[in-house]
């Protein structure tokens, strides 16, 4: 059974922060992180109960390849991606966007 995606607007942010650090690297790299991200959010919305929690309710999937970590609530038959963050950030953040 596939869920519905909702991702909150500020993931958009958190997404465009990461894929402008590594275009400036490379522009190939950062289509590479972009595809890896939307390719790992279509492996969540099949397999959510897969990844395990990292605070109360809410669950974390890594990104293959890349130092980053996707934060996300299953509730009934959604799933809302509350954001993208690199390994070295705190999960903290996730509490200030659960509100």
């Amino acid at each position: 059974m596939a869920f519905k995606i909702i991702l909150k607007p500020i993931v958009f942010l958190d997404i465009d922060e990461a894929v402008n650090f590594y275009a400036q690297q490379s522009v190939s790299l950062a289509e590479r992180f972009y595809n890896t991200v939307i390719s790992k959010i279509e492996h969540i919305q099949h397999n959510p109960l897969s990844y395990g929690f990292v605070h109360a309710t809410v669950r974390c999937a890594r990104v293959p390849h890349f130092p980053f970590r996707i934060f996300f609530l299953v509730s009934g038959e959604q799933i809302i991606i509350l954001g993208i963050a690199h390994f070295k950030r705190s999960n903290r953040f996730i509490r200030k966007r659960l509100s």
